[in-house]
């Protein structure tokens, strides 16, 4: 008999494995997995149904948070982010769970401090990672309290409240407001729910509403802790940074007079630019400011700060090349000495990307050199929508000092002239810049400086007043008003 020859077994397909990572199993599994070890610390024991219990929290990380956390770019550029989101959810969660377990599990609904948590996280990154923080917390909580439905169902409502209630502030004293909204919205709650069930506990609507004022407070008092750790700065952070008084913004102004001002100038552009398209203004005029810092250790080799003598002419076109990328590189250094934040040292080391110096490449060419990539910035190209604004802004400035009519149709066209170039260099492939937003910033540009160019009336010399005489002074007055005019 003939044996039939066996086909081989085809092997196992580990395609399906390729978007598998230690990264991936971190912040899909390693995380929740271990969040909900560190709520039941204080009990030492697992709760009711403890694999619906894990389960569940791998669930609601990945739904709620996981995913906004990938559409921040931030999480990207920086793991500071996810190490600080990690960091403040694990203390939010110890912070909760310690709190119930010492006073009262019966009271697990009105005293978890889920506003302490939130609030940070949201503050700090954005609405939709607090508010997904929030709906985890509100999980883990009911879980302790035998997978209550009810239990859930307030704490997320409080947790969305008070994401909704800390977004985009920009004053410190705006926080202890917002604790005392969520306490009212609270103690709202606990009343209508005491109305469906017939009692009324006096303790319920006081620690509803203690437990977020509480709260807040820790928060001001923590938030400069967190950011300066961190260097995650939130809108009220940043606003203290962009108040002039910084260091090295007194330092600009005294050694580095031209770029200071260009910087100011600048900082308008970018603000206005923001409004338009919807992006952080606070972060993009704050960058504005910092984003030449690097200037001071050679302020007389930048055309702002010249009057007259341009050490330039003195220097071969590739040692010109060295200097001006080095204010890049010590604006950095700058950066990371003071602390500044992550965002800010990001948009000194993306303001010029990876564009060429035409004007000392065009020198070195008739010198006879060609390379055209040994006269390009170091970059990266700009990587979110603030840092492409303030480059933008940059070249606009300097070439709307160049302009001798300014008039508004000269400004627009200059304006979209510099844009234009710009985008077609692919400066801005990696900002999330689109043709729209683009759109906008030009308008906002054009508007700005038109408003700065507009000619002051001419006002007249004042003529002194006619038909008075010395006589109709005293002698004395006329003594003094001589020795003044002799004196001037």
């Amino acid at each position: 008999m003939r044996r039939k020859k066996r086909t081989p077994k085809e092997g196992f397909d580990f395609s399906c494995l390729k978007g598998i990572s230690l990264r991936n199993i971190n912040s899909i599994i390693l995380f929740p997995f271990f969040a909900a070890l560190l709520n039941r610390v204080p009990y030492l024991s697992l709760p009711e149904m403890p694999i619906a219990y894990f389960l569940g929290c791998v669930i609601f990380w990945y739904i709620f948070v996981e995913t906004t956390v990938r559409n921040n770019r931030f999480f990207d550029l920086h793991a500071a982010y996810r190490i600080a989101l990690y960091a403040v959810v694990s203390v939010g969660i110890i912070v909760n769970s310690v709190v119930v377990y010492f006073i009262s599990t019966d009271l697990l609904v009105f005293i978890t401090p889920l506003f302490f948590t939130v609030a940070i996280i949201t503050i700090l990154i954005g609405f939709d990672e607090g508010a997904g923080v929030g709906l985890f917390l509100a999980f883990i909580a009911s879980a302790t309290y035998s997978f209550s439905l009810d239990a859930f169902v307030m704490l997320s409502i409080i947790s969305f409240v008070s994401a909704l209630a800390t977004r985009k502030l920009t004053a410190r004293i705006s926080i202890a407001r917002a604790g005392f909204f969520v306490g009212a919205v609270f103690v709202a709650l606990v009343f209508a729910r005491s109305f469906t069930e017939s009692t009324f506990n006096w303790i319920q609507l006081s620690a509803a509403f203690i437990n977020p004022v509480l709260s807040s407070i820790a928060v001001i008092g923590l938030l400069p802790y967190i950011e300066y750790v961190t260097r995650i700065y939130s809108n009220v952070g940043l606003l203290e940074l962009g108040n002039l008084s910084h260091p090295l913004l007194k330092n600009l102004s005294v050694n580095a007079p031209g770029t200071y001002y260009h910087s100011v100038t600048m900082a308008n552009l970018s603000e206005a630019a923001s409004e338009a398209v919807g992006a952080n203004a606070i972060l993009a005029r704050v960058g504005a400011y910092f984003h030449d810092i690097g200037k001071i250790k050679r302020p007389q080799y930048f055309t702002e700060n010249q009057s007259g003598d341009n050490p330039h002419d003195r220097l071969s076109p590739s040692m010109s090349n060295t200097v001006i990328n080095e204010h890049v590189q010590h604006g950095v250094e700058l950066a990371r000495k003071h602390r500044l934040p992550l965002l800010i040292e990001d948009i000194v080391r993306q303001h010029h990307g990876t564009r060429n110096k035409l004007f000392f490449y065009r020198k070195a060419m008739n010198e006879g050199s060609k390379k055209s990539e040994d006269f390009g910035y170091f970059g990266p190209k700009p990587q979110f929508r603030e840092s492409g604004i303030v480059m933008l802004a940059d070249s606009v400035e300097a070439a709307f000092k160049s302009l001798k009519n300014p008039t508004p149709g000269n400004i627009r066209e200059i304006v979209a002239e510099v844009v234009e170039g710009i985008y077609n260099e692919r400066q801005l492939d990696n900002s999330g810049l689109n043709l729209g937003d683009l759109e906008g910033i030009v308008d906002a540009f054009t508007r700005v400086l038109a408003s700065s160019s507009r000619p002051r009336i001419e006002y007249p010399l004042e003529e002194p007043p006619t038909g008075v005489s010395d006589a109709d002074n005293p002698p004395e007055q006329n003594d003094e008003t001589g020795k003044r005019e002799e004196n001037t």
